[in-house]
């Protein structure tokens, strides 16, 4: 049997757009069919057009049809989108030349939809050091925020969501800002294991290879619609100096290529590496006497910052670059700490360690503070050659490794005394 999917009309209540679909086809297993995909907005969206409503679910459904090359059959489509997607497809097979991207999209009928007025642009906001840079260089246009539950933070981390959702509001009241909170399970109506399987020549998983650029900006379009928004953006995860060494579905060449409801999408940012986002924030901050709590962590359950995880020990090191004190920004840590975290941080193995990451953190620390204004734990960075850390890492692994056995060794002795 032919993959395919063919989507009903989506239903439109007040702050919600249910989907319906039914999925033939060998990808069958790709889905979650007991989870349909479905969207909860903090703003009213009924007035969105049927053509916009159903731009999340198809943007979410493209990567997998071409992956298949499986056919998707929609009652209506917003003529903009449509019309986007042999562009920012062509994103994709540049991107992946390894891989085959087959699929069609079959529409019963087109609709051009342009909102009553159009003002103002709107930003994704997740509350880290990405964000708050698109954030703070573009805070006099007064974006309206858009956080999405779902992406990062689970259903069922309540705790967390109130986390996210109270650093969101303190962020807009700062700002003087509106936002808008998405409620959304689209990494939950898919099997995202199976997907990734079947992408592995890509060499990149799913999610971040595949899906959430395109599917996280989507979610944009009704409000895009309803509150009249001209720009979306979304901040870049990557720098240009990292165009060809990494893949990510979050891309200049696909998110500026997307388009819905007369609004148009930049992929913001592309320009700074992470350092210099880092010092764009710290320098806002200083400027405007704003405080600004990042939230950068992806290890945490709570929705805040471990400090105990590579992302924590990079933002923590490009603030102290800065000459500023992570406390300030959101990383809670005592002394006692921060002592035994510079130590992992030296001697830890960790994959996510690059050099081109970590070189210009250390370039901004030579040029900004001097060493002796270090907390001494972490001066070690100053001068060490980062060449070496991985060396050094695997060092450390040996030793604890050693360290390890001998300790299991002499527990068993110990017991049997």
């Amino acid at each position: 049997m032919k993959n395919r999917i063919i989507i009903d009309m989506p239903v439109i209540t007040g702050h919600r757009i249910s989907y319906n679909y039914t999925v033939e086809g060998e990808w069958e297993k790709a889905f979650k069919l007991d989870e349909k995909f479905y969207i909860e907005y903090s703003c009213d969206i009924s007035p969105v057009s049927s053509g916009v409503a159903v731009v999340p679910l198809l943007a979410n459904l493209l990567p997998m049809a071409w992956v298949y090359d499986a056919e998707v059959i929609a009652p209506v489509c917003d003529e903009d989108f449509y019309n986007s997607i042999p562009e920012f497809k062509k994103g994709y097979i540049d991107m992946y030349p390894m891989m085959q991207f087959g699929g069609k999209l079959t529409v019963a009928e087109l609709k051009k939809n342009v909102p009553q007025t159009q003002t103002g642009v709107a930003a994704f906001f997740s509350g880290g050091v990405d964000a708050f840079n698109t954030l703070t260089q573009h805070a006099d246009e007064k974006p309206t925020l858009l956080t999405l539950w779902g992406a990062d933070v689970t259903f069922d981390d309540k705790i967390g969501w109130k986390n996210v959702e109270d650093h969101l509001k303190h962020t807009a009241k700062e700002f003087d800002l509106d936002y808008v909170i998405i409620k959304s399970c689209f990494r939950r109506f898919l099997n995202e294991k199976v997907l990734s399987d079947q992408v592995k020549k890509s060499g990149d998983g799913w999610w971040h290879g595949f899906q959430h650029g395109l599917g996280i900006i989507s979610h944009a379009a009704p409000v895009a619609y309803v509150l009249g928004k001209s720009t979306v953006y979304i901040a870049s995860s990557f720098t240009v100096a990292e165009k060809g060494k990494v893949t990510c579905a979050s891309d200049p060449t696909i998110d500026n290529y997307i388009r819905f409801c007369s609004s148009c999408v930049k992929h913001d940012g592309y320009e700074f590496n992470r350092q210099m986002k880092i010092h764009n924030i710290v320098e806002y901050s200083r400027n405007h006497s704003i405080k600004i709590p990042l939230r950068v962590c992806w290890i945490s359950k709570g929705g805040t910052n471990c400090c105990n995880c590579e992302k924590c020990w990079r933002t923590m090191l490009g603030i102290y670059a800065e000459g500023e004190a992570p406390r300030k920004y959101g990383f809670k840590y005592s002394n006692i700490q921060l002592k035994k975290l510079a130590f992992k941080m030296r001697f830890s193995n960790n994959k996510f360690i690059r050099i081109s990451t970590y070189k210009p953190i250390q370039m901004a620390m030579k040029k900004n503070v001097k060493k002796n204004q270090l907390p001494y734990g972490i001066r070690w960075f100053y001068n060490v050659n980062i060449l070496n850390l991985k060396k050094t890492y695997n060092w450390y692994n040996f030793v604890m490794g050693i360290r390890g056995k001998i300790a299991s060794i002499y527990k068993v002795s110990v017991r049997r005394k």
